[in-house]
């Protein structure tokens, strides 16, 4: 190549162009290794602000909960299964995040099952995870009734048959017939903590099996109406993502279904969930949440509360009372 540049072009010609070609080359590597050194240091100071929020909020936890050595050392195991190891937390303020991380301890190492109920007393959840608002429709559960509507078509009928990690599968009443393949569906399920429900996507039918795509936005259909009082309580605000790190805000109004804060970095949008962790009273509660509105320019969100148990709803209760 570089002799038929020699031909096209004089040699003090040919030679600049050259020049210009290994110059360039050279200031594109060193910009390279300049922005790989900037994004490691970069990844590095997130994972240690990471590392330092999530321990706040894990000894913000510890005064309210009666763990000893043990439980602490089986909850450092239950983590490594998180995305953020660090976040270890997650694994006592979330029924959910428990349960996953105990059944992939279990498939990987020799533990005493007594041992992971024990714990999940101890951090009391409850012992049905019906008991809390599902996250996606993978942490629907086997025999759960359902209904499946699809708009100019009759509701049809089921239960849930199996969850996989591609669909959810339903066994129908009836025959699926009824339902076209092209269209969206909108499916309604309840449990003890309420009436919820989910648009999707038909994967196939056959006869009557149906099966589902997942969908990773649950919302309550009907939603129980607590009076909210005015208060004004320090809270940590952390979006419910991996690798997301908590931050300080403010609480303004607080009832025990909701409460609005904040918006700690002016980014948290509508749909969103996130963790609040705050302490009306003695007692300290970690909840987790949707925003289901903004208001003030997006300066204050509002959120429902979604993984409260009957039980800590009513002690919160009576903290703001």
């Amino acid at each position: 190549m570089i002799r038929r540049l020699l031909r096209i072009l004089d040699q003090q010609r040919a030679f600049e162009v050259i020049d210009f070609v290994v110059i360039f080359s050279l200031l594109l590597a060193v910009a390279m290794l300049v922005l790989y050194v900037l994004l490691s240091r970069r990844t590095r100071t997130m994972r240690r602000e990471l590392e330092r929020s999530s321990a706040e909020i894990y000894y913000f936890l510890l005064p309210t909960l009666a763990l000893d050595a043990d439980d602490h050392r089986l909850i450092k195991r239950m983590a490594a299964f998180l995305p953020f190891p660090q976040q270890k937390h997650r694994i006592m303020v979330n029924a959910q995040v428990f349960d996953r991380c105990a059944r992939r301890l279990i498939a990987t190492e020799e533990v005493e099952p007594g041992v992971l109920n024990s714990l999940r007393g101890k951090l009391g959840f409850p012992a049905d995870i019906e008991d809390f608002m599902p996250l996606s429709s993978r942490d629907l559960v086997a025999e759960v009734p359902v209904l499946v509507v699809q708009e100019g078509r009759p509701a049809v009928r089921g239960r849930v048959i199996s969850v996989g990690e591609a669909c959810v599968e339903i066994q129908t009443e009836d025959n699926a017939a009824a339902i076209r393949t092209d269209g969206a569906v909108v499916v309604y399920f309840q449990n003890r903590a309420g009436f919820f429900t989910f648009e999707t996507s038909i994967e196939s039918i056959e006869q009557q099996l149906l099966r589902l795509a997942h969908s990773q936005h649950i919302k309550r259909y009907q939603r129980r109406r607590y009076s909210r009082k005015n208060v004004k309580l320090p809270v940590f605000v952390r979006p419910y993502q991996s690798g997301a790190k908590s931050l300080k805000s403010i609480m303004f109004d607080l009832s025990g279904g909701g409460a609005s804060v904040r918006n700690p970095s002016g980014r948290l949008q509508v749909d969103q969930q996130v963790e609040l962790s705050f302490a009306p009273g003695v007692e300290k509660f970690h909840v987790l949440g949707q925003i289901v509105r903004t208001s003030n320019a997006g300066a204050l969100i509002h959120i429902e509360f979604q993984a409260l148990d009957s039980t800590a709803r009513d002690r919160m209760i009576r903290a703001i009372s």
